[in-house]
């Protein structure tokens, strides 16, 4: 009986500590995502993508 209250308890802390560890990982996540959009949010620089349409002489296009 001594013993299986031993193995319970260990089972039970093994999982309570996974599953916090999960917990504070997601959290972490959704703090990095709220902290990126933001960011992004407040910031005033733009970017600009520019496409030649000059074709390569050895490009085989």
């Amino acid at each position: 009986m001594n013993a299986y209250v031993i193995i319970v308890s260990i089972v039970c802390v093994t999982i309570v500590g996974i599953v916090s560890i999960f917990a504070m990982l997601a959290y972490l996540k959704e703090k990095a995502i709220l902290k990126y959009k933001n960011n992004f949010k407040d910031s005033n620089s733009e970017i600009s993508i520019t496409v030649d349409d000059d074709k390569n002489d050895h490009s085989k296009n």
